[in-house]
């Protein structure tokens, strides 16, 4: 049962230190549907199904999404679960396993884990190809041998059985989108203060080509006009795979410059060798590419952290912060949140549009409304409702960071992680008391509909 869902994006996505967060950042689409309604499933029986990832059991827990009731059935994966992310067909779920630098993959047909993926260290995105036949993640703290070999790689592994194919060394990598065509990727290394000594640079990782010095695919760093980019930490990409949209965190992640959107084009490697590659330590030399700033909406977005991207519709939704903080009702010091339509095929920006408190951590749509999810709030909630032509509202309980929103399309309801528990809301985003357990025992931190 694929919807319309099927064209937003969450790596991805995802809450994690800095300018991290919820998986969804890296990945323009979010399959919250799955593969579609199956009659009978060989461990839970169920028709509808969400799981959540629970940080404190190291587990996936299964909840019934047609009687409002979290079973008994988990599956165990690493330590300290945070972000799920769906597969391309939604034929598999990924969990970042933080605590054990490794990615799970559920079968969800099959209802077991395939494999846990270790990586070499913690990463804050990855991505998966459409054959589910190969992954890449990017590990900033990778260790390539010690100093003076800088630290950092790009992971590639087999998201089906979990092995693990040669590394790429990529100082710092810590960001990384691959194209709709999956032969490129595009990665940043300086998202926030978790990787400092990263840059504002966009690297293009062709992955149709070797190095003839390292037999690893031909690396190039875009040049792009001075400012273009601040802290970027995502991107997405036109279906055609010729334009980047990509953001820029800006002061909210420590850049100099205002949080912004950059529209790229004409992408591509070139042959000549940059002299300050050679201060990598073990990268023979980093391709010069190209690149054209189509657009760039400076300004306009007050926030770039987490984004959503409509390829039909040609819009792309972003929030985030300007990074001014502020001292709430409560006395809590805060961040200020906004939420930016951006028009791509106009391209035009509308107002920002004020939000609630806290650092942004995942969008999601749902029944046209956008439910923005964010950490550190103080007294107001933490989960931000926009609707068209209507002003912006907050849930009216504060329950805590809110990690993880996902629609449950049978029912039309919506799941939130708040808090580290699961709470269910009706169509009208009214609070849902379930005659069913729900009590999630220990933390929960990200749930996702996987039927």
């Amino acid at each position: 049962m694929k919807q319309a869902t099927l064209i937003f994006a969450l790596l991805g996505a995802i809450v994690l230190a800095g300018c991290g967060g919820n998986g969804d950042t890296t990945s323009q689409t979010d399959y919250n549907n799955g593969s579609g309604d199956q009659p009978f499933k060989p461990t839970t029986h169920l028709s509808h199904r969400s799981v959540v990832s629970n940080s404190y059991a190291g587990s996936l827990q299964v909840v019934d999404a047609t009687q409002d009731r979290l079973t008994t059935y988990t599956f165990a994966i690493g330590a300290k679960p945070t972000y799920i992310q769906s597969s391309p067909d939604g034929l598999y779920t990924f969990v970042n396993n933080t605590g054990s630098n490794s990615i799970s993959t559920l079968d969800n047909n099959q209802e077991k884990i395939r494999a846990t993926i270790q990586l070499g260290g913690a990463t804050l995105g990855f991505a998966t190809s459409k054959s589910n036949q190969i992954g890449f993640a990017a590990v900033p703290g990778y260790s390539n041998g010690n100093p003076p070999i800088l630290p950092g790689a790009i992971t590639r592994f087999n998201p089906y059985n979990g092995s693990l194919n040669t590394a790429i060394p990529f100082p710092y990598a810590t960001y990384l989108v691959m194209d709709p065509a999956e032969k490129h990727l595009l990665i940043f290394t300086a998202g926030d203060s978790a990787t400092p000594n990263g840059d504002d640079n966009a690297y293009w990782v062709d992955l149709t080509t070797n190095d003839p010095n390292t037999g690893f695919p031909a690396i190039s760093v875009l040049t792009l006009p001075a400012g273009a980019l601040s802290k970027p930490v995502a991107a997405f990409f036109s279906a055609d795979s010729s334009t980047a949209y990509i953001l820029n965190c800006g002061i909210e992640c420590g850049g100099s410059a205002s949080a912004s959107v950059t529209e790229i084009s004409a992408i591509a490697g070139a042959t000549t060798l940059t002299t300050a590659s050679q201060a990598s330590g073990y990268l023979p030399g980093i391709y010069v590419g190209t690149a054209t700033v189509v657009n760039q909406w400076t300004g306009a977005t007050f926030g770039a952290r987490r984004g959503l991207i409509d390829l039909t519709a040609s819009k792309l939704y972003v929030a985030g912060s300007t990074g001014a903080t502020l001292v709430d009702s409560g006395g809590n010091t805060v961040q200020d949140g906004y939420f930016t339509a951006i028009d791509l095929a106009a391209g035009t920006a509308a107002a920002p549009i004020r939000i609630g408190n806290g650092a942004k951590n995942v969008i999601r749509r749902v029944s046209g409304n956008f439910w923005v999810g964010s950490s550190n709030c103080g007294v107001q909630s933490c989960v931000s409702i926009v609707t068209a032509g209507t002003t912006p509202s907050a849930l009216p309980i504060a329950r805590g960071n809110a990690t993880g929103i996902a629609l449950q399309p049978n029912t039309g309801e919506t799941y939130t992680i708040e808090g580290g528990q699961l709470y269910i809301y009706d169509k009208n985003l009214n609070p849902v008391t379930s005659q069913y357990n729900t009590d999630i025992r220990g933390q929960g931190y990200d749930v996702m509909y996987i039927d």
